[in-house]
């Protein structure tokens, strides 16, 4: 009788879960193919500060971001606000006394700066410097303090700290990024007129060569908004070609602002345009990188609809052509733009015991992050049509129109990464066609999700059978399907 009732229930088991699992799914098949190339990937990484130094305090979360998130870009703003050194303290000839320079650069504020960029080095990354902030009223016009007039000036200010972290500090690092959001002006940069922008970029060319530093390569201007007019004067001035690392950009939201009814994803953004025209210019193939991209949202309600927003813009511009992208912000940190604390990092601040905690936003951004290394290329991702029948409305029966999409591959091809959001609200079955790649004999592709239930959660693998894999989406899910574990 206990054999018979074990059977019964083992069966009315099976029968339950049975009709949990669907047998036949929505599906779509696309091809990724490793022999159309695309842009070149700089790498991902995070803004970041090191007033949270604490004698060392954060190097676990300096570890984590590097070893664990993958990050490998890191845009350093050493001081928060432009205005370090004032200018009353130059001499005849518009330089810092020595002493006045070893004052500031020693002190605690700047000594916090240097060991952490150096534990940053140690761990084999080179920071880029960052300038933001309001400048010192007297570098800017009379009329206008707040916009920059002195750029010989603002560019000795700047240069002198790169000379301290290079020849003093014996820091290693190669490119600059001296703006920020100069169209905005302040809180967040010196304010500069489209006809200045060349002047002022030429200034700290100019000073980083008098110092010795004319290998720096520089990143502008980090603006806050995507303004072609804004950038023509600087795309017609010759002079900086060779000394321009990429042009960089900053973007928030959920990247569905002023959708069109022919899709937003699809259709031309101000960044897409963007990298058009200078490619157009003596800059082109000069990267484009997002230098700042999230969301503003400070409540913390909808943690994973902010790490949606941030990814699905993450993802557009890569789909736009640009070649980097940079979290705003690695940690929550007191803002000094702002003079308040602030919400926007990956991992979350605990002012009492100084510890960090991951949110969703991080295990999304790890999904680009930790697989796509730089170096990487972007490949062509194209739908494939299994069925072949005419179909009136076929764009607005394609399931893959609600999946966003972007594929990778290594120089050598052995490497392969897709990563994904599916905005479908049930499973979905994702055939992919791997073309041109060197895979070895019995290939497997690691599968990671993140959901509002799943956190970079580590799938069961898959086998790459006759140059096609295969996955089940979770709704409303992002996605990475990699050869790198």
């Amino acid at each position: 009788m206990k054999t018979f009732h074990f059977i019964l229930f083992t069966s009315l088991l099976l029968i339950s879960c049975s009709q949990h699992v669907p047998t036949d799914l929505p599906s779509a098949t696309v091809m990724a193919d490793a022999d159309t190339l695309l842009q070149k990937i700089d790498g991902f990484g995070v803004n970041i500060t090191p007033a949270q130094w604490r004698g060392g305090n954060l190097k676990p979360v300096l570890d984590m971001l590097v070893n664990d998130l993958g990050a490998k870009l890191f845009r350093f703003d050493c001081y928060g606000l432009a205005d370090w050194l004032y200018p009353e303290e130059r001499n005849e000839k518009g330089k810092y006394p020595p002493e006045y320079l070893e004052k500031i650069y020693t002190s605690a504020v700047f000594t916090d700066a240097w060991e952490t960029f150096r534990y940053l080095n140690a761990l084999g990354i080179e920071p880029h410097f960052n300038v933001s902030g309001r400048i010192p009223p007297t570098l800017g016009f009379a009329e206008n303090p707040k916009e920059l007039s002195d750029f010989d000036g603002y560019a000795e200010m700047v240069v002198s700290m790169l000379w301290w972290a290079r020849e003093k500090e014996h820091l290693q690092f190669s490119v600059l990024s001296p703006f920020n959001e100069t169209d905005l002006s302040y809180p967040e940069g010196p304010g500069l007129r489209p006809d200045n922008i060349p002047p002022a970029v030429s200034a700290v060319v100019r000073k980083l060569n008098e110092y010795g530093l004319g290998d720096i390569r520089l990143i502008v201007m980090d603006d806050a908004a995507v303004d072609i007019n804004r950038m023509q004067p600087l795309l017609q001035e010759a002079s900086f070609t060779g000394k321009i690392k990429a042009f960089g950009f900053h973007t928030y939201g959920n990247g569905g602002e002023s959708e069109p009814p022919c899709n937003w994803f699809t259709s031309p953004t101000p960044l897409k345009l963007m990298a058009e025209q200078i490619n157009k210019s003596i800059y082109r193939n000069t990267p484009l990188w997002l230098t700042e991209y999230g969301d503003l949202d400070q409540t913390g309600l909808i943690e994973y609809e902010f790490a949606w927003r941030s990814t699905r813009r993450l993802i557009k511009a890569l789909n736009d052509g640009f070649s980097a992208g940079i979290a705003w912000d690695a940690y929550d940190n007191f803002h000094l733009h702002d003079t308040a604390w602030a919400l926007y990092g990956l991992l979350e601040t605990d002012t009492i015991h100084w510890k960090y905690t991951p949110r969703p936003r991080y295990y999304t951004a790890k999904h680009l992050f930790r697989h796509v290394l730089p170096g990487f290329f972007k490949i062509a991702l194209t739908p494939v049509d299994t069925e072949k029948k005419s179909d009136i409305y076929k764009i607005w029966h394609d399931p893959l129109r609600h999946i966003r999409m972007v594929a990778f591959t290594s120089p050598d091809r052995v490497h392969f990464t897709l990563v994904g959001m599916n905005l479908i609200e049930k499973d979905f079955r994702l055939k992919i066609e791997l073309k041109e790649f060197n895979f070895h004999s019995g290939q497997k592709l690691y599968y990671y999700v993140t959901s509002p239930e799943k956190n970079y959660e580590r799938m069961k693998s898959v086998s790459v059978k006759n140059n096609c894999a295969e996955i089940i989406l979770n709704g409303k899910c992002i996605f990475t399907l990699t050869s790198i574990p």
